[in-house]
């Protein structure tokens, strides 16, 4: 009897431990793996989480959408990259799309026929208060890309 007590005393005690939803998964800093190729945004951690866009940064923590881990090797690296952006230089969407397209320049993971691809898919992309549309991103990339 004493063992169901306290049994059922250490189920209660977990209840109150705060614990991710099903849907989410936090990820250690240089624990992610996209497309067999190891992420590391320094000592920032990444959350996988359904959000209202493909992906987010805040102070030391990155947030990728779910749907990300289903993209094209070159799509992945280039949506966590961006965001990894954001913890070096700030909110700038145009900066972190530069330092992204420049990384996997030198890294070799996007190829300019992924970036067609890349773009491709963020042509659609409507603008908002803090981001230009899809296809002014696009060539602001394509710029990048060609220096």
């Amino acid at each position: 009897m004493f063992k169901n007590i306290l049994a059922g005393a250490a189920a209660s005690l977990l209840a109150l431990v705060p614990q991710p939803a099903p849907a989410q998964r936090l990820i250690l800093p240089g624990a992610l793996l996209l497309a067999g190729y190891r992420a590391t945004c320094g000592p920032v951690d990444t959350m996988i989480q359904p959000i209202d866009d493909i992906a987010a940064a805040y102070k030391g923590r990155i947030i990728l959408h779910p749907r990300v881990l289903n993209l094209p090797r070159a799509q992945q690296l280039f949506w966590y990259t961006h965001e990894c952006a954001h913890q070096i230089f700030g909110p700038g969407e145009a900066a972190a799309d530069r330092w992204a397209v420049q990384q996997g320049r030198i890294q070799g993971w996007l190829l300019p026929d992924e970036l067609a691809k890349l773009g491709a898919t963020m042509r659609a992309f409507p603008g908002d208060a803090t981001h230009m549309d899809g296809r002014g991103r696009l060539i602001g990339m394509q710029k990048c890309y060609a220096r």
